[in-house]
């Protein structure tokens, strides 16, 4: 078991890397504020994302903050989770693979007295990272233009839950510092057949962000009987209208690849509109014995309100550029026996299903049209459990995940995704103290 200064260092050490996160290999992450990441971590991740109506003393519960109120009064939880990915693209013609992955998340949570938790983390708000080209003509001369992307937006959370004095509910919620960049480039190289390949002109653009988040959550829990217990959840996050800073940096090339100085260009423009939206969710979970958990969730997220700058170049307006987006996840937990000595009994089973739409559109190049694409997962994983000398329980959870990105119109790239994720939930007595005879 790690001793408590090697898990401060541990927390420091990721806490710091945290902010790199698990990087996203999708042409779609062009658009917005990126791919958004679902803030589900530990258990929820392998079932299909709920969270509303989880309450989990073994683990954080980013997603609805009144289920920090559930953490053993004895205990320290400290998670770290990593993922990597296998991509697949295809335009119907062409296709392409990639890989992805990285630190997806950190999360603590501890109780400050009886009935009050705390939890404090780093996790991923929205990832971009794209690399993709187009040849064109001009004047019967063909050259090939490069696009590449890079960034996104994490999230720095601290947030309190609490069991209040009526029985079965908890209130709970989170404040979030925002921030990040998202860093786009474009390259045109140089026309005709020269032999060197310098570009003719670079430019770079970049919108940095910084924001802060609320998050306000409740649950309550029902027994149906001794051994069936009803849990729901709501959650609540006001939008956000906020501002970012713009900055585009043009560069001109010589045959010879020199800079010329006399067509560089660097552009700003700050507090340019950046705005997120008003968040809406609702699910349930339902508990058998301690052992089977089945639940729900909905999320609706008002982004047809939101403002976003229109220097990031996307050919869109307000109007056009986000849509409302809705997403629904349902999953279940299974153990055999969480107190028998058997290794298999007490090994979770996790799975579950997930649909969203997009929140933002892309334009067709061809016919203009304006359309979005729908987001199709499935999750498997298994919570394997490491019990230390004094009977306290920590868990490596091992997670597998399909993903499949369908645009709505048959123009539009197709992707699917093959993930593998790993958290390691590390629970510790903080608080308890050895007697001495």
């Amino acid at each position: 078991m790690l001793k408590r200064k090697n898990l401060l260092l541990l927390a420091i050490a990721a806490f710091i890397t945290c902010s790199l996160g698990a990087q996203t290999d999708s042409p779609y992450s062009r658009y917005g504020y990126g791919i958004l990441k679902d803030q589900a971590v530990g258990p929820s991740k392998a079932m299909g994302g709920i969270g509303y109506g989880l309450r989990n003393s073994q683990s954080a519960n980013p997603l609805n903050p009144a289920s920090y109120s559930r953490v053993d009064s004895l205990t320290f939880l400290f998670d770290i989770g990593i993922s990597a990915n296998y991509g697949r693209l295809s335009d119907g013609t062409n296709s392409a693979n990639h890989y992805s992955g990285g630190l997806d998340y950190i999360t603590i949570l501890v109780p400050l007295k009886k009935h009050l938790g705390f939890s404090f983390g780093v996790i991923p708000f929205s990832s971009v990272g794209y690399t993709f080209g187009s040849t064109e003509t001009t004047n019967s001369v063909s050259y090939i233009k490069s696009f590449t992307g890079s960034g996104g937006l994490s999230q720095v959370y601290g947030g309190l839950g609490y069991s209040t004095p009526f029985k079965g509910l908890s209130v709970g919620a989170n404040a979030s510092f925002l921030f990040g960049s998202l860093n786009y480039t474009r390259s045109l190289p140089a026309v005709g057949t020269s032999a060197n390949n310098s570009y003719t002109s670079t430019d770079l653009s970049e919108l940095s962000m910084k924001a802060v988040k609320f998050d306000i959550g409740i649950q309550y829990e029902l027994a149906l009987s001794k051994k069936d217990l009803l849990t729901v959840g709501a959650v609540y996050s006001p939008k956000i209208n906020s501002g970012a800073n713009y900055k585009n940096s043009h560069y001109e090339f010589t045959g010879a690849g020199a800079v010329d100085t006399t067509a560089t260009k660097i552009t700003t423009h700050n507090g340019v509109d950046a705005g997120l939206p008003e968040t809406y969710g609702l699910g349930f979970t339902w508990k058998r014995d301690n052992r089977i958990v089945v639940g729900a969730d909905v999320t609706y997220q008002k982004w047809s309100d939101v403002k976003y700058t229109s220097y990031m170049g996307d050919g869109l307006d307000d109007a056009g550029r986000f849509n409302d987006r809705w997403r629904y996840n349902v999953g279940a937990e299974y153990m055999i026996d969480q107190y028998d000595r058997s290794f298999i009994k007490r090994t979770k089973f996790r799975g579950g299903l997930n649909y969203s739409n997009s929140y933002m559109n892309v334009v067709d190049a061809a016919t203009q049209a304006v359309k979005g694409y729908n987001e199709y997962g499935a999750t498997v994983g298994f919570g394997f459990p490491i019990r230390d000398d004094l009977g306290r329980v920590s868990y490596i959870n091992l997670n597998f995940e399909y993903k499949k990105l369908k645009p709505k119109m048959k123009t539009m790239i197709d992707e699917q995704y093959f993930g593998v994720s790993l958290n390691v939930n590390f629970n510790e007595f903080w608080f308890f103290r050895k007697k001495i005879n």
